[in-house]
């Protein structure tokens, strides 16, 4: 009976040896379109707000822009469990920015929002991987875990009667959110490989909350404050820091803003033994 049993285990062990040894890691660069989200409909909404109480011979500047491409990096180690399935625990760092704003000739107002979105996906994913002919890999990869993210939040308004301007720097958020993806790999010898992806993912972030300081009419002011979302006059979404939820028949649907990391992104990278 233990003849048997000694046989299992070190053919178990054998084939535990044999797959640490095609353990790989992955290395990746590239981009990510990121969607929605209510600083997006924010710009919208101002747009659309200021074009309504624009007067009749007033100049306008529109560069009043939302999140979209940012870039991102990082790394995944592949643990075989089998020929074609291996688990994956990646790390990535994604981030995306913009300069928002617009121009008017009332008060001589210049307003310009300046947000840049980071975050730090920490996944495990199951990972099927099967040869298409040749040299080349078929790789489908489904996961989640968590996003650890954060935003700076920076503001200026040059007006001729109430300049401000200030930054905002809210605590830290961690999130759960999805990721999976299809790509290719291409051997081009038994240590090397090259990668390309594509991938989607989802994720949103809300409540960001933290401290400001800034200057109004001259005067330093600080204070902590909660990102909102709210519908000014039932019908233009817009955005802002508030200690507590806003009040009054301007502001309605108030809620804590949400900030998407949900995007789809185009990668490529290296493949190599370990």
């Amino acid at each position: 009976m233990k003849k048997p049993l000694l046989d299992i285990f070190l053919l178990s062990f054998l084939a535990t040896v044999a797959y640490a040894e095609r353990i790989t890691l992955r290395l990746n660069f590239g981009g990510t379109y990121f969607l929605d989200g209510d600083y997006n409909l924010a710009m919208d909404g101002m747009r659309n707000y200021e074009h309504m109480v624009l007067g009749p011979t007033e100049n306008f500047i529109d560069n009043l822009k939302k999140f979209g491409l940012g870039y991102q990096i990082g790394g995944q180690l592949l643990i075989p469990v089998s020929t074609k399935f291996a688990i994956g625990i990646e790390i990535n760092y994604l981030n995306t920015s913009v300069v928002s704003g617009f121009e008017r000739d009332w008060h001589s107002y210049n307003w310009t929002l300046s947000p840049t979105l980071s975050s730090i996906p920490m996944l495990l994913s199951v990972n099927y991987i099967t040869p298409l002919g040749g040299k080349i890999d078929l790789h489908l990869s489904a996961g989640g875990g968590a996003f650890f993210s954060s935003l700076n939040y920076t503001y200026d308004i040059e007006d001729s009667v109430h300049p401000y301007s200030g930054t905002w720097t809210p605590d830290s958020k961690t999130v759960l959110g999805a990721r999976a993806g299809i790509g290719l790999e291409f051997e081009l010898s038994k240590k090397f490989a090259l990668t390309f992806d594509i991938s989607g993912q989802f994720a949103e972030i809300a409540g960001f909350s933290g401290s400001w300081e800034g200057i109004y009419s001259g005067i330093r002011k600080s204070g902590t404050g909660i990102l909102y979302r709210y519908d000014y006059d039932g019908q233009y979404p817009m955005i802002g820091i508030y200690d507590i939820p806003p009040v009054g028949t301007h502001f309605q649907n108030v809620q804590k803003a949400k900030f998407s990391l949900s995007g789809i992104s185009s990668q490529i990278g290296i493949k190599i033994p370990l």
